[in-house]
């Protein structure tokens, strides 16, 4: 029996090892083929713990049912499903005579039970959750003891509790390890974030927004615009009502440019109270009409000062446009011109470098 267990829990982890390399290096692979190696990778795990069944006198108990468990459990319908029919039919084509009633209930229904409670973010209740399912689950998959087979009762309790133990075993261990590896995903994502982010606004870094200019550049049947936007007057509103209503003005003024923010609009923080923007359109008057929308929601937005009240904040703006043979930093000096002349002129204006 042990040596049974062992080996599930061997081919359980293997996959899991596999799943995890996979999901480090899914950037390799496009959506459609990572699909589809997810889902042989599940049903050959478990498929291979269908022939590694726990024997309990004269009745075996298989643990193939775990992977789906978890898959439906984190993953959803659209991954479990097509796994579930392949791990059924092969079940059903290479079974015993007892084949369609240990498909519905060792297969099937624990598999629709989890799905129904799945959840696209993991709950911070995640442990008594999942014990609440691996238990449920494990029942449904008992049921044909009880109904189907003579002295089924006085069979079960003979070894339910063996059997708990078992199944109960193999999906704790193999939870385990994905709730370390969801915690690792978690973390670097969190740390690539913090890598190409802002940390006062979240919006993307100097960096990280020349990196990706750089790559749109590339792109011919558009037009690709520069603009530098700057808060009027942020050093007297500092000394007027302190750094931390400054600080909150830039959060406000950055949620505003994230209603804009698309493939076609980047926005970074470029430094202090200055703000980058990339703009990808067909026409020049679409890039005017965008940053003049900008610019009059934040003219227009109440802002909350430290001491309860509220301000009324302006922008000045320069805007560039790429020319054939342009570099990013040519424009980028162009637009910073344009935003100079912008304060020169009163602030609160918007200059741009064609007509």
């Amino acid at each position: 029996m042990f040596q049974s267990i062992l080996s599930n829990l061997a081919i359980i982890l293997l996959g899991h090892l596999l799943m995890s390399t996979l999901i480090t290096y899914r950037e390799r692979f496009s959506k459609h083929l990572l699909y589809i190696y997810t889902v042989v990778l599940f049903s050959t795990v478990s498929i291979t713990m269908l022939y590694l069944p726990i024997s309990f006198g004269d009745y075996r108990l298989d643990l193939s049912l775990i992977p789906l468990i978890f898959l439906a459990l984190f993953r959803g319908w659209k991954i479990t499903v097509p796994v579930l029919f392949i791990v059924s039919a092969w079940h059903f084509f290479m079974g015993s005579d007892e084949t369609l009633s240990s498909i519905v209930f060792v297969l099937i229904l624990p598999t629709i039970f989890t799905l129904l409670l799945y959840e696209r973010k993991i709950p911070t209740n995640i442990n008594l959750k999942i014990l609440f399912i691996i238990t449920a689950c494990w029942i449904i998959s008992d049921l044909p003891i009880i109904l189907f087979i003579p002295n089924g009762m006085e069979i079960f309790k003979n070894t339910f509790l063996l059997r708990y133990i078992s199944f109960l075993s193999v999906a704790s261990i193999y939870c385990a390890f994905i709730l370390i590896g969801y915690k690792n995903d978690r973390l670097k994502q969190r740390l690539e974030f913090l890598a190409s982010h802002d940390p006062l606004t979240n919006l993307l870094n100097r960096n990280k927004f020349i990196e990706i200019v750089e790559v749109k550049m590339k792109e011919s049947d558009t037009n690709h615009y520069i603009a530098l936007l700057d808060i009027d007057h942020f050093k007297q509103l500092n000394d007027t009502h302190g750094h931390l209503t400054g600080d909150s003005v830039l959060k406000e003024i950055s949620s505003i440019f994230n209603k804009y923010e698309s493939d076609n609009l980047k926005v970074a923080r470029y430094g202090g109270e200055e703000f980058i923007i990339y703009l990808k359109t067909v026409y020049d008057k679409q890039a005017v009409r965008t940053l003049e929308h900008i610019q009059n929601e934040i003219r227009t937005t109440p802002f909350h000062s430290n001491n309860g009240g509220s301000l009324h904040v302006t922008v000045s703006i320069g805007l560039a446009k790429f020319e054939s043979g342009s570099r990013l930093y040519d424009v980028i000096h162009q637009a910073d011109n344009h935003l100079y002349s912008a304060k020169n002129e009163n602030r609160d204006q918007l200059v741009v470098s064609f007509d």
